[in-house]
């Protein structure tokens, strides 16, 4: 039995991992229930998915040619594009409301957790300047 996508292959053997561990802790703890059966379930099924695609040259072959697809990888980078901008909202915004509720309530926690939000977004704004000017020499 040749493996044909090896990242596939470690990927479906840790879902199947992760799947065997959770319903063991599950019976250990004695809490096996719907949600962990379910979660159980679906990381066997999915991690089953990926070995059988994964040992399979048709199927890592048809995989391979879906990730060179033009149409996909634009997809792929508009996705990437739209949730940092949203993530970087979102912590801008969430950094400016944490400083005014520390402001007005005086709890220096808020505070803490504002200035940590601002050195992510300053680290965010950073990078997307660095790979702007990087892409920028490469054209």
């Amino acid at each position: 039995m040749r493996i044909y996508n090896r990242k596939k292959f470690a990927a479906g053997i840790g879902m199947v991992a992760l799947g065997m561990v959770n319903f063991a802790m599950d019976l250990a703890n004695k809490t096996v229930d719907g949600k962990g059966l379910l979660l159980a379930a679906a990381l066997l099924l999915f991690g089953g998915g990926a070995i059988g695609r994964s040992l399979s040259q048709k199927m890592t072959r048809e995989d391979r040619m879906e990730d060179l697809d033009e149409r996909n990888r634009l997809i792929e980078w508009k996705s990437q594009s739209k949730a940092f901008r949203l993530t970087q909202s979102l912590s801008f915004s969430l950094m400016l409301a944490l400083l005014v509720a520390g402001k007005v309530s005086g709890y220096e926690g808020f505070i803490a957790m504002g200035v940590g939000l601002a050195f992510a977004c300053s680290i965010s704004m950073f990078a997307e300047i660095f790979t702007y000017m990087y892409y920028e020499s490469k054209n």
